[in-house]
């Protein structure tokens, strides 16, 4: 059994960030005791409502853990499975820190908790957990043991390229149906063999949810807009790109969509992750006198980077980042640093969804989540939405165990969602198996309630968004 699937009376560890059982910072995660306890679960046991109760993993170092529905026994004839490859530990543990708290509001909806109807059966379902150490070669191994040895019925996987593109490469090659979030879809469509550029190739088994490489940069750009007017600025930006696949997207994407709107990159050298001498790059920076910066770093990158760029000197007029500060933790580790650096966010608690299950806002998630020892709110809530695509697709189809009529089922889902509108059978999207779900742009600023707050200050590509907070420039 792995730590995460013992009885409610074992020591538990803190997830993610190591912290002591039951305790939570400002913009920290969840511990298992906590989130057991703001769940109401009791035994976990299969049948009582339960959390947490069953385990098989191979992977050394386990990290598995399943959650059953509750509904009667008698009156169900049969089980789905479904899996869940996600980093819940490690340097993207930050993308997590919301899932467990997902699938304990998930375990409490009517679908997930008496089983769902398809075809006039009623099938329990149990969805198992398989934290990925934030490691692209485990996510993979997870991907095949979750799909050989515990016999999945559906995969999901979220958060970024370095844990969903192995799982989606092994689901498509083994023929498991598989949805994904968090990942921008061009380095997504370009793992499965797709050409952004000409998106012809349609996955069979896999589709995702989120936005693309283009919507970050047309989500910054505003916001480049707004400090070029107040500062006169040069209209120059630092590009800190790594070697990676988001990089490699990013670098493609990017530069052309800035220059239409009149800004010129100053692209760094393609970087390996992990590097942790920036100097050079700086030096570059500061020579070109950029006045804007942007990146899409791995956030222990960035904290690095960032911390060496105030050292050594570069102070653009406002850094604009992308994957990196999208979560409370990520702000707060940097301290004062973080002040007045704006990045992007693909859900906020004031957008306007709705869970299709049980009508919760998005602002009355966010509460909750706060309300049971979460911290902040986290933008990964939205990994709520990963099974309410999942229900929709199973309860479409005559066999659940069928896994080319779910493969199917999955291209031809159209609901309204936690996350927002989410039809894979618009014409609108960018690639096939690909929805957009267009994001919003979000400033860290000193605020009252805690330190630092997400203020949303742009909502060009999305304007039914509330602003919250006014475009401060990063240093002046």
């Amino acid at each position: 059994m792995s730590d995460q699937t013992a009885q409610t009376n074992t020591p538990s560890r803190g997830v993610p960030g190591g912290r002591p059982s039951g305790s939570a910072e400002p913009g920290g995660g969840m511990s298992r005791r906590t989130l057991l306890r703001a769940a109401g679960a009791g035994a976990a046991v299969v049948g009582s409502g339960g959390f947490l109760e069953a385990c098989s993993s191979s992977i050394q170092g386990a990290g598995t853990s399943s959650a059953s529905s509750s509904g009667a026994a008698a009156a169900s004839t049969g089980s789905i499975t479904i899996g869940w490859i996600h980093p819940l530990t490690g340097g993207l543990a930050g993308f997590g820190a919301a899932d467990n708290f997902v699938i304990s509001k998930i375990m409490q909806t009517g679908p997930y908790k008496n089983g769902f109807k398809i075809g006039g059966k009623t099938y329990d379902v149990t969805v198992k957990s398989y934290d990925t150490q934030s490691s692209p070669a485990r996510a993979g191994q997870l991907a095949q043991q979750a799909i050989n040895a515990d016999h999945v019925d559906m995969l999901l996987a979220s958060s970024t390229p370095e844990t969903v593109n192995a799982v989606a490469s092994a689901a498509e090659h083994l023929g498991t149906p598989l949805i994904c979030s968090n990942i921008p879809w061009e380095p997504w469509y370009i793992n499965l063999g797709g050409n952004p550029a000409q998106p012809t190739l349609k996955p069979k088994y896999v589709v995702m949810y989120f936005l693309g490489a283009e919507h970050l940069v047309q989500c910054f750009i505003p916001m480049w807009n707004r400090v070029h007017s107040q500062l006169h600025t040069n209209k120059l930006v630092a590009a800190a790109f790594p070697n990676d696949s988001d990089g490699n997207a990013f670098r493609a994407v990017f530069p052309p969509i800035a220059k239409s709107a009149g800004y010129t990159m100053v692209l760094s050298a393609p970087y390996t992750d992990g590097t942790t001498n920036y100097s050079s790059m700086i030096s570059q920076f500061k020579s070109s006198g950029a006045d804007f910066f942007t990146n899409v770093p791995l956030p222990p990158d960035f904290a690095t980077m960032w911390k060496q760029s105030v050292q050594q000197g570069f102070k653009p007029k406002l850094a604009t980042v992308a994957k990196v500060l999208l979560f409370p933790t990520d702000a707060y580790a940097l301290g004062s640093l973080v002040n007045n650096v704006a990045t992007d966010t693909w859900w906020v608690p004031s957008m306007p969804w709705t869970s299709s299950f049980t009508g919760e806002t998005c602002q009355q998630m966010a509460n909750d989540y706060e309300a049971s020892g979460g911290g902040q709110w986290n933008a990964n809530i939205s990994n709520y939405s990963l099974f309410e695509a999942a229900h929709a697709a199973f309860t479409a189809v005559n066999n659940p165990h069928d896994k080319n009529e779910v493969a199917d089922a999955i291209h031809n889902v159209n609901i309204m969602a936690l996350a927002g509108p989410l039809d894979w059978t618009s014409a609108k999207a960018p690639a096939p198996g690909g929805v957009m779900t267009p994001p919003v742009g979000i400033q860290w600023q000193t605020a009252t309630k805690y330190p630092l707050e997400a203020k949303v200050v742009d909502n060009t590509l999305l304007p039914q968004v509330a602003l919250t907070g006014d475009l401060k420039p990063t240093n002046t």
